[in-house]
């Protein structure tokens, strides 16, 4: 163990200068994994490394990593919490291989009592949605892993914890993202009370298409899906939703064009400023006191005692 400890930093050093090296990337990950299986304390310092490997740009190391990894986290040598959104990210991997694997793992982490992937949503959802340009990913991702949220209660609880994430959100994408999110879980009376009552913390967004095609979507779930008895209350919370967005959108729509009559107006007044200063150029005309042709007509009169 102590071996182990004192030339680690070693290995991770190979590892990081071997950039150019496949195959020595490959088996230095492989070394890795047989040491975090018999040393897993020593290791799990270092698994971020490990982890990071995922996003190689060689497929030969991305399969050993994610083979690897798939291994120890299965028999509990590796902690996956803190990293799991770079397994995710392997569901929308280019290789089939990749993908299959990162599939295969999130089936078994499934099949646990706990169900360990309703704890990692949370940490997922963070992650990814901070990434730019990954909305098809992001979603695609959330489809597949929201699957796997079956019990009610959990449904109920990710519900409460999505609709608390708006207020923490920084652009209008991420909280799309949120909405898209909701709009995948399984819907019963108390989670659809919960969406209706925390109105105010979506309500700033509704003028964006996305955000409320995801709210309707919900609603059209819960009215198939609930009792009859619900139905006034889900058309109440629907008519709402559509009147704040309208109401937002036209807004939106008035702001934007304020904003474009404010700039054409600055880009006029340049324009007019420019415009001015050239006549001026053109009116002001400099004469040279030694020019004959432009002196001063008195001067040129003899003058008489």
């Amino acid at each position: 163990s102590q071996f182990c400890e004192k030339h680690l930093p070693l290995l991770f050093s190979a590892l990081a200068k071997a950039k150019d090296s496949t195959v020595m990337k490959a088996n230095t990950i492989v070394a890795l994994g047989d040491l975090a299986f018999r040393f897993p304390n020593e290791v799990e310092p270092y698994t971020h490394h490990i982890y990071a490997c995922l996003r190689d740009q060689s497929i030969k190391v991305r399969r050993h990593t994610m083979m690897v990894l798939t291994h120890l986290i299965l028999n509990d040598m590796v902690k996956v919490k803190g990293n799991v959104c770079e397994i995710a990210l392997c569901l929308r991997d280019e290789d089939q291989r990749i993908r299959d694997m990162s599939r295969l793992l999130f089936h078994e982490l499934s099949k646990r009592s706990q169900n360990p992937i309703y704890n990692l949503l949370p940490d997922i959802v963070s992650q990814l949605s901070q990434m730019p340009n990954r909305k098809d990913d992001f979603r695609a991702i959330m489809s597949f892993l929201l699957g796997f949220i079956k019990k009610e209660r959990q449904n109920e609880m990710l519900t409460e914890k999505f609709l608390q994430r708006f207020s923490n959100c920084t652009s209008i994408s991420q909280k799309g993202d949120i909405a898209f999110c909701l709009s995948l879980l399984k819907m019963n009376e108390r989670s659809v009370k919960l969406l209706s009552d925390g109105f105010k913390s979506y309500k700033d967004a509704l003028f964006d298409e996305d955000v409320k095609r995801s709210f309707i979507a919900i609603v059209a779930k819960a009215k198939k899906s609930l009792k009859q008895e619900m139905r006034p209350f889900l058309e109440e919370w629907e008519e709402k939703i559509n009147e704040l967005a309208e109401d937002s959108q036209a807004n939106e729509q008035a702001g934007a064009r304020a904003k474009a009559n404010r700039k054409r107006a600055k880009r006029n007044k340049k324009q007019l400023n420019a415009i001015e200063e050239d006549e001026e150029d053109e009116d002001y005309e400099e004469v040279d006191p030694f020019d004959k042709e432009n002196a001063i007509v008195g001067s040129q009169t003899p003058i008489t005692a």
